[in-house]
């Protein structure tokens, strides 16, 4: 910190009046709070207290014994925690008390570090915040990315088509002609009538697609498909 000695400096000492602490250190900020420290390093207890002048001078305090917060309370309504970010929201004068052996008594508690250790923990503080914005801007940039193309592939891929018109009508009849007339032609020969008429499907399936340039009607060439292995089997096994 550039101003840590400046701010040691306004840290000033005396006798503690409070029953059970033996040294208090004050300090007045530019903005007229006050902020005090009382401590036993014997019984390893300290007691941090400030009043804030934007607040109309509303006082708190709070008790640290053997490093564990022990009370909390406000000195002005005399409720009860709750009011941690008062003693948090000033850790970074509280780092700059000049004994070490209070500051580990405080035991980083409302994020209060002792000299170096207050600016290392800021500054990761700092990296993990600017880790985590980059991996959002990161996780955004690239779900964006992805879906996108996504989008765009659903909207311009070519559906499968149901729709039913003449020309199907047309394949259909020359369909069951053909097998008819390959039924007659190998003497009422079901296996014949079934390789015809699932050969007799799938070309019309490419047909559509290559020749004619449009989605085949997959009903249509299931139904060929289909009736056609029907037809083989019940030749072959039953006929």
């Amino acid at each position: 910190m550039a101003d840590t000695y400046t701010v040691k400096s306004s840290w000033k000492r005396r006798p503690s009046e409070i029953r059970g602490y033996h040294r208090t250190l004050y300090y007045n900020t530019d903005n007229g709070d006050y902020l005090r420290v009382d401590y036993n390093l014997k019984e390893k207890r300290v007691r941090l207290y400030i009043e804030i002048a934007d607040e109309g001078g509303n006082q708190y305090y709070s008790v640290i014994s053997n490093g564990k917060i022990t009370a909390e309370r406000s000195v002005s309504s005399g409720r009860s925690y709750g009011f941690a970010d008062k003693f948090q929201s000033r850790a970074d004068i509280f780092s700059t008390i000049p004994n070490g052996d209070v500051l580990k008594l405080i035991n980083r508690n409302y994020s209060i570090y002792s000299g170096y250790l207050y600016d290392k923990a800021r500054e990761e503080e700092k990296a993990r915040q600017n880790q985590n914005k980059l991996r959002e801007e990161t996780r955004k940039r690239y779900f964006k990315s992805d879906a996108n193309p996504y989008v765009q592939t659903v909207k311009t891929r070519k559906p499968v088509s149901f729709s039913f018109g003449l020309i199907d009508i047309v394949d259909i009849l020359i369909g069951v002609m053909l097998s008819g007339i390959v039924f007659l032609y190998f003497q009422y020969s079901f296996i014949a009538m079934g390789i015809m008429a699932s050969f007799y499907g799938i070309i019309n399936g490419f047909i559509d697609m290559f020749l004619r340039k449009r989605s085949p009607l997959i009903i249509k060439v299931i139904v060929f498909v289909v009736s056609g292995m029907a037809l083989y089997i019940y030749g072959y096994f039953f006929y």
